[in-house]
């Protein structure tokens, strides 16, 4: 009896010890995270930086000091005229059709030429393109054309948008990060949507986690040339906001701290910029790029609170799920009465 208590007491030592080390593994790896790198002098690259969450980030990471080109399909779309109406220096807009290899060409040359003297490369290319499909079969669009698209922007663009700047990233040491699918620690749009999913989201998804598998196999193959892969993974809420149409028409002030030369009043202005982000998942936004050694996933989540919540509805049981989704419907149906 004693040598059975005994034995017991030293498994139960060995699981405490163990427990202990995964923490402290867990801590340190969450502290050599956090370390950043200094922003300096470094260039950034940003595809569909005409949509929402491009025009935001890209006015946010020029706020900061980045050197950030804004690569738009059309340099006279609203999309483009908005981020030339935010006035830094830091901020470019340059023509980019990711499903065009002469289109890529042209815009990493014009990258390339801005580099200043001593600075080796691209920091970051952030692949934005591919968000978001106006309308499914049911009210008239062509899914399966859609979805065509959808992948050649967001896939075959993404292999592309690697290829042509690789050796920018390479010398640089830098890093490619792309918008992912649904985090899936959530039950989707069916708590945080309207109810009805439709087929123009499981086109934006399909694509996603297309362009989440191909991360996936670039990740591995990239390593070598010290190239991290992020994904920035958004939640159930910002899938729907990234999906829907109409736009969102929240408004954020971003403000410049550059000055603008001929425009001595640069700095005291601030630019509204349609907010699609919530600051806290912005954060998420410049520990991928900022940290010194980035993980390879980021969710985007309105709050701390939020994503909690999504998380425990995922881990809940089918009845206690259903019976907030429930709640939700009926909450939402009485809000649009």
């Amino acid at each position: 009896m004693d040598g059975q208590l005994m034995w017991m007491l030293v498994l139960q030592l060995l699981v405490i010890i163990s427990v202990a080390v995964c923490i402290l593994v867990f801590m340190l790896k969450k502290l050599v995270g956090r370390s950043r790198v200094p922003m300096g002098s470094k260039t950034i690259l940003i595809t569909a930086a005409d949509t929402l969450i491009g025009s935001q980030i890209s006015a946010h990471l020029a706020s900061m000091g980045f050197r950030v080109f804004a690569g738009v399909s059309d340099v006279n779309s609203k999309g483009a005229q908005r981020l030339k109406s935010f006035g830094s220096p830091w901020l470019h807009v340059i023509a980019l059709d990711v499903t065009k290899n002469d289109s890529l060409h042209y815009a990493i040359k014009a990258v390339r030429e801005h580099f200043h003297a001593g600075e080796k490369g691209l920091w970051a290319v952030i692949h934005l393109a591919g968000t978001g499909v106006k309308t499914s079969s049911l009210n008239g669009g062509d899914d399966e054309h859609q979805l065509r698209n959808a992948l050649e922007v967001t896939v075959v663009g993404m292999l592309r948008l690697i290829r042509a700047s690789l050796p920018h990233l390479s010398a640089a040491k830098g890093r490619l990060i792309i918008l992912g699918a649904d985090d899936g620690m959530s039950l989707g749009l069916r708590v945080w949507g309207s109810g009805a999913i439709g087929v123009t989201h499981g086109v934006w998804t399909a694509a996603r986690f297309a362009a989440e598998g191909l991360a996936s196999g670039l990740r591995a193959q990239l390593r070598p040339h010290g190239i991290p892969v992020v994904s920035l993974h958004p939640d159930a809420y910002y899938a729907q906001k990234l999906n829907e149409f109409p736009r969102p028409t929240t408004i954020y002030e971003v403000r410049s701290d550059c000055s603008v030369e001929g425009k001595p009043d640069a700095a005291l202005t601030t630019e509204p910029v349609i907010e699609v982000l919530s600051p806290y998942a912005m954060k998420a936004v410049e520990e991928a790029i900022l940290s010194t050694a980035p993980e390879s996933t980021y969710v985007l989540t309105p709050s701390a609170s939020s994503r909690i919540k999504s998380m425990m509805i995922a881990l809940s049981p089918n009845c206690v799920s259903s019976a907030v989704l429930k709640q939700h419907k009926l909450a939402h149906y009485n809000h649009t009465v």
